[in-house]
């Protein structure tokens, strides 16, 4: 079968429009030239789902991205030494002063970046070799600036307390700094695998959390916890979600895989009750928090999403008032975990593609659980990339 990546390759030579290298490989074209590509590679490799999916099935145009450059509120840059030279390249090494690669983030994430490697070659310091990355995140008015090093000493908090000082003359919009320390230099900026002994982050300035406000509701989120990097599609996202999932005063939604509690404060109030479970402990008890400041009844766990997790986590079936709303990693979800799930006979489920590879799988587990797809919407979630995400409607068949 035709992988998307494929799609978008056969799409762009009819077109003939070439597409570029490195983390943003449209950013040298215009918006309307990426979205001629996407649009055609979308049709070409989600209509081939009719295989596995009814007929009736809806398959529904690009949702087109509101802010197309400029968009991203989390970023980052790895710290590479070349001889005596301190410099913060891309995670694939690619420079970071070049301009295409850099259209996708803000103007003032750019300003922090050129801040901190200024000072890094300016000032005679021991942070240069102790850092691996350097991350910013947040939102579009309030920056969280994270130092990812290899060990935590006094000396190392000292220069790292310069260097933000010298960052937010650049950039005033950083209100939050944090070290967080790998000694195992990751490629992964937020490398899982904690230091058994001592600091694991060490807070500089401002909170462990930042805010995020959309349609009336408010998130808190913490300063490692997942969150969606393209802000500006947060409201279309989740109204696209809540209208998919039709959920009802009487309804239990069961807010699989649910972050910081994104679209279970959505539902807040108006259902009967919110079922969270995610694996990072901070993350769900901001999700338990958002859900209730937004008027919701939340039961919240901890877990990783197994059958037998889900087993154990989840309440008894609500009568016959459950939707689900999974939001899985790009590697879909575990085996059974779907069968798991449709043996509650939810009324409704909206299932989250990071990824568009994992559909054709997912639809057919779907349908040996009882359930049929009504609706395949792609949303450019990640313009200027090759990323793509998709929403799947399923009812109970």
């Amino acid at each position: 079968m035709r992988t998307y990546e494929r799609a978008l390759d056969l799409a762009a030579r009819t077109y003939r429009t070439e597409i570029g290298t490195g983390p943003a490989p449209f950013a040298h074209l215009s918006y309307e030239q990426e979205l001629q590509v996407k649009r055609r590679a979308v049709t070409e490799f989600l209509g081939s789902m009719g295989e596995v999916a009814p007929a009736s099935m809806q398959l529904l145009p690009l949702v087109e991205a509101p802010m197309p450059r400029a968009y991203r509120t989390t970023s980052r840059r790895r710290v590479w030494h070349e001889r005596k030279t301190v410099r913060l390249v891309h995670g694939d090494g690619s420079a970071a002063d070049a301009a295409l690669s850099n259209a996708l983030e803000p103007k003032t994430h750019l300003d922090a970046y050129g801040a901190i490697e200024r000072h890094l070659n300016n000032v005679k310091s021991p942070l240069g070799m102790a850092m691996n990355h350097v991350i910013v995140r947040g939102t579009y008015e309030d920056h969280v600036l994270i130092l990812n090093v290899r060990h935590l000493d006094a000396e190392v908090i000292r220069a790292a307390r310069r260097c933000i000082t010298a960052a937010q003359v650049a950039c005033p919009i950083i209100t939050s700094a944090w070290l967080y320390v790998d000694p195992s230099a990751s490629r992964y900026y937020f490398e899982q695998e904690r230091p058994l002994h001592g600091l694991a982050t060490k807070k500089l300035l401002g909170n462990a959390v930042y805010t995020i406000t959309s349609q009336g509701v408010t998130y808190q989120v913490g300063c490692f916890s997942f969150s969606q990097i393209n802000l500006s599609m947060v409201p279309v996202f989740v109204s696209k979600v809540l209208g998919y999932a039709n959920a009802t005063t009487e309804d239990r939604v069961l807010d699989l895989y649910c972050g910081y509690g994104l679209f279970g404060a959505a539902f807040g109030k108006n259902v009967h009750d919110v079922v969270a479970i995610d694996a990072d402990e901070a993350t769900v008890n901001n999700a338990r928090y958002n859900i209730q400041r937004a008027g919701g009844k939340v039961l919240a766990r901890t877990a990783m999403i197994t059958p037998l997790t889900l087993q154990r986590s989840l309440p008894h079936v609500h009568r016959d008032h459950e939707v689900v709303v999974l939001d899985p990693p790009r590697s879909g979800t575990a085996k059974d975990v779907i069968a798991t799930l449709g043996a509650r006979k939810p009324r409704n489920v909206v299932h989250i593609f990071c990824g568009p590879e994992e559909i054709r799988r997912t639809i057919v587990e779907w349908k040996a659980a009882g359930y049929k797809a009504t609706a395949l919407e792609p949303m450019d979630m990640f313009p200027g990339t090759t990323g793509l995400e998709v929403l799947l409607a399923l009812q109970r068949a």
